[in-house]
């Protein structure tokens, strides 16, 4: 009897090429199936902090409820198991033979597998990591959605803020909820992550992409602790109100606790990201990209409070949607976008280039850096990592000319700074004309409101252009 060779593993070879088909809406469905998971235990966090500090939510510490922490803790465990499944690293066994005079025809793979071949082969195989690219559907498709989405539903909803609540307009409204909700508080920020990715030229994979997204989510849960259990107990030690939108307290959770608690959260998920960052733009993508992690958690709140307004679910739906979709969500990426470049100007500096490493390889798999995508029916090559790459001309409406760019800070603490400003401007302004406006004629005070709603978005899209003008003139590795 001849003895069957046993093959071991071993690491894939660097110039390995491995076809993907394409899927370009996979990284939309994978998000929106886990962002429902975050919704869940982002509510279910306050309740933790509260059992210890604050139970009863009146903004004064006590009492504590050890049931708040239990009840907690046990719902949060199956949340946390089932994201720990989903998001469990994608492996992929690949089993190489070519013709070998001297090979055999007979293997045995690790374990009881035996592997057999009609000629003598010479065989090798490999574990390697998932290194399929992020692929975003059309930025004109995603835009479209939206755009058409948010004005087809607030049409359907519109009959019920003529005629009330009757059978008829209540199915209505009970066919368009879902729909409606899914394309307000989602497509928008695959919208603006789509056009970053097509812009910015850095080659991503969608795994990484993907936990990109993920960590701006999961600031989210340490943010709304900050907002609902901790800074309403520092306003209440200064003796401070919260009993009203226009009261003080509340003010400086706006202009504070929110800039503060949510940017210093998001700047630590981009932290936590920084073994990938190789570069300042890389750095910006990265924070952009929380940014929009965090917005698509806090979107989906918005938008859902909307059809709170049920006769007036019509407007108050397509006015949040737009407002947000074209100013907050952006105004996210943005602030944390700038604290990233800091990040990646800090994190450049202190270790070489050659020591930087975005495959995220460990001991006994590898990453695969060489692919390409190929078209699911007819099997033709779409897309190649060793194609050249071809410039990217930016439309002025997103990037204006490198003369007219904006310096960022290159210290994270300064860059941090930045963007709790800006953060801070926006709620704090607007807070601001909220308490000015209480006196006011209610369309005065509409007009003014809409109007310096106007102004912020159109501040921000001037500064937006200019800081991409930058970011994009450094160099990526």
């Amino acid at each position: 009897m001849q003895s069957v060779p046993v093959i071991p593993l071993s690491p894939a070879p660097a110039n390995l090429i491995l076809a993907h088909t394409s899927r370009p809406w996979k990284t939309v469905r994978s998000m929106l199936g886990l962002v429902g998971l975050l919704f869940i235990l982002t509510n279910i966090a306050p309740l933790f902090l509260a059992g210890f500090l604050d139970s009863d939510f009146d903004g004064t510490p006590g009492p504590a409820n050890p049931y708040y922490v239990l009840g907690a803790s046990l719902c949060s465990i199956p949340i946390l198991a089932l994201l720990g499944f989903l998001r469990r690293p994608r492996l992929t066994h690949l089993i190489r033979a070519a013709p070998h005079s001297g090979g055999h025809m007979l293997f045995q793979m690790p374990g009881s597998a035996l592997l057999q071949s009609p000629i003598p082969v010479q065989l090798v195989h490999h574990i390697v990591h998932d290194s399929a690219p992020l692929e975003m559907p059309s930025r004109k498709a995603l835009w479209g959605l939206f755009f058409g989405g948010v004005f087809t539903s607030s049409v359907c909803l519109f009959p019920l803020l003529i005629l009330g609540l009757t059978p008829l307009t209540l199915i209505v409204f009970l066919t368009i909820l879902v729909p409606a909700f899914l394309i307000g508080f989602s497509t928008p920020v695959f919208a603006w992550w789509a056009t970053l990715t097509h812009y910015f030229g850095l080659q991503t994979s969608r795994r990484l992409a993907e936990w990109m997204l993920i960590a701006g989510m999961l600031s989210t849960i340490p943010a709304i602790m900050i907002n609902s259990n901790i800074a309403p107990l520092m306003i209440d030690a200064l003796g401070l109100s919260m009993t009203s939108e226009t009261s003080l307290g509340y003010g400086l959770i706006l202009m504070v606790s929110a800039p503060v608690g949510e940017e210093l959260c998001k700047a630590g998920a981009v932290y936590a990201l920084a073994r990938f960052i190789d570069s300042p733009r890389r750095g910006f993508q990265i924070g952009f990209t929380v940014g929009l992690g965090f917005a698509l958690l806090e979107n989906m709140s918005y938008i859902l409070m909307t059809f709170g307004a049920l006769e007036a679910s019509s407007i108050t739906f397509g006015f949040t949607s737009i407002i947000r979709g074209i100013g907050s969500i952006p105004g996210h990426g943005i602030w944390t976008g700038i604290s990233g470049y800091a990040i990646g100007c800090h994190l450049t500096l202190r270790r070489p280039a050659a020591l930087m490493s975005i495959d995220g390889s460990n001991q006994g798999t590898s990453e695969v850096k060489q692919w390409m995508l190929t078209d699911k029916k007819t099997g033709e090559v779409l897309s190649a990592s060793s194609a050249p790459h071809q410039a990217i001309e930016i439309p002025r409406w997103l990037c204006s000319s490198p003369q007219q760019g904006l310096e960022l800070p290159k210290k994270p603490l300064a860059g941090i700074a930045l963007a709790i400003a800006g953060h801070a401007f926006w709620n704090g302004s607007s807070w601001t004309l909220g308490v000015l406006g209480e006196s006011m004629h209610w369309a005065a005070y509409l007009f003014l409101m809409l109007g310096w709603i106007v102004f912020l978005i159109f501040a921000l899209w001037q500064i937006s252009r200019r800081i991409l003008a930058s970011v994009l003139l450094e160099s990526a590795f």
